[in-house]
């Protein structure tokens, strides 16, 4: 009987889509066993100028080249010696099982809070880079959520993926919904994020069952809100003597007439100020997103940013406080302007995509593009037809539909 030769191979590589802070880019491991593959953090990084994606090396004879190489030859060295141990024992042989056993695994089971934080360390090192810092606290809320569920529901401080069933994910779901009192769109992008956490898990081989299969969650659609035309006129005309008030509004009305979020227009400098033209554009990126955004000044909002202008480059242009107290500054202004409904600073956003472009007859496409959406599908949640725009398109069709068929 001819005895089945296993191909065992073992590479490294770079993660250049996500560098550092420092610009070095994080090392990776790659084990492949018939086949079948895993990979895993080195915690190590290198300068991607001296990396050679062929050998799987750093190039020359420097000091940080050489440790960095002496560290990789170790840990291919014990990888080799993990593989034979589960050749020697006749276990089934696979590339998460010589992690596994590399990282010590094979007698400490991975646990589902253990697991959770050291993502959300991860994560947090790549804020500021390709992550934002509302989505890190998203990770993070959740993952409290669970542990004060897991203490609460089964009196211990984390459970091991194998102990994880169909009945965990419902039961954390309600804790969710009685005990935490959140809404059904808080719920829906708390459970996506689990959701998220356990296909990490699965993909490394730590949890052997869907447990998203055949659960349905959806969100439910919200009124955005957004002002009229004559909303925005008479907030314009408003006279505030308060000067904090007066930037407030000032920067809502900058991001009702540009489009950006309040962290963006927080984060404004002179340096994002471009002439084009005898046009003055915004040139930024969303915070969120990391997606280059660039918008023409019309003249409201060309006629607040030199009013706020500041000498030096790299002073913000608007100071404004906490987003928080911006809106409790904000829902003030309003109601001097005889606004009663609830508005807040990011629907300002709202705005922008509404009664400023769609009503005018802007592209969907060109708005999403104004917005900095990666998915158009997001700028037609923003994108409300109002009525005037309604009456007037039906207005429209219907001149053309007379001329056609006119008796």
């Amino acid at each position: 009987m001819t005895e089945t030769k296993n191909t065992f191979r073992i590479l490294f590589y770079i993660k250049r889509n996500a560098p550092l802070r420092d610009g070095s880019a994080p090392i990776m491991g790659r084990i492949t066993i018939n086949g079948e593959r895993t990979q895993f953090s080195t915690r190590l990084s290198v300068d991607p100028q001296i990396w050679d994606t062929h050998s799987g090396r750093a190039l020359g004879r420097s000091a940080p080249a050489e440790r960095i190489n002496k560290r990789l030859n170790r840990i291919r060295m014990r990888l080799e010696q993990c593989y034979e141990s589960l050749l020697d024992c006749a276990q089934r042989l696979t590339p998460n099982a010589v992690k596994n056993l590399f990282f010590g695994r094979e007698q400490h089971r991975e646990q589902l809070l253990g697991f959770f934080r050291h993502h959300n360390e991860e994560f947090h090192r790549m804020v500021g880079i390709n992550r934002s810092k509302a989505t890190y606290y998203k990770y993070r809320c959740v993952c409290n959520h669970l542990e004060n569920y897991i203490r609460n529901r089964y009196g211990r401080d984390d459970l091991e993926f194998g102990e994880l069933d169909r009945e965990f994910l419902y039961g954390f779901h309600r804790h969710i919904t009685e005990a935490c009192g959140c809404s059904k769109n808080t719920i829906w992008v708390y459970m996506i994020a689990f959701k998220h956490i356990l296909t990490q898990a699965r993909s490394l081989g730590y949890l052997k069952m869907d447990l998203f299969a055949g659960y349905k969650i959806h969100g439910e659609r919200v009124s955005r809100s957004y002002l009229s035309i004559e909303e925005i006129q008479g907030l314009i005309r408003l006279d505030l003597p308060d000067q904090t008030q007066r930037l407030i509004r000032d920067a809502f009305l900058f991001g009702c007439f540009t489009g950006l979020s309040y962290v963006d227009i927080r984060r404004l400098t002179p340096q994002n100020i471009q002439y084009q033209d005898r046009q003055i554009w915004i040139c930024t990126s969303r915070c969120k997103t990391a997606s280059e955004v660039n918008v023409r000044l019309f003249p409201v909002a060309e006629a607040i940013l030199f009013r706020y202008l500041p000498a030096r480059e790299s002073d913000r242009i608007f100071d404004l406080p906490t987003n928080g107290w911006c809106n409790a500054c904000l829902q003030v202004v309003l109601r001097q302007a005889g606004i009663s409904r609830h508005i807040t600073f990011h629907c300002a956003r709202h705005t922008f995509a509404t009664t400023i472009t769609l009503s005018q007859g802007v592209a969907i496409e060109t708005i999403c593009k104004l917005l900095g959406h990666k998915n158009i599908r997001t700028t037609q949640i923003y994108a409300t037809l109002t009525h005037a725009k309604l009456t007037s398109e039906m207005e429209l069709l219907s001149e053309r539909l007379e001329k056609q068929f006119a008796p």
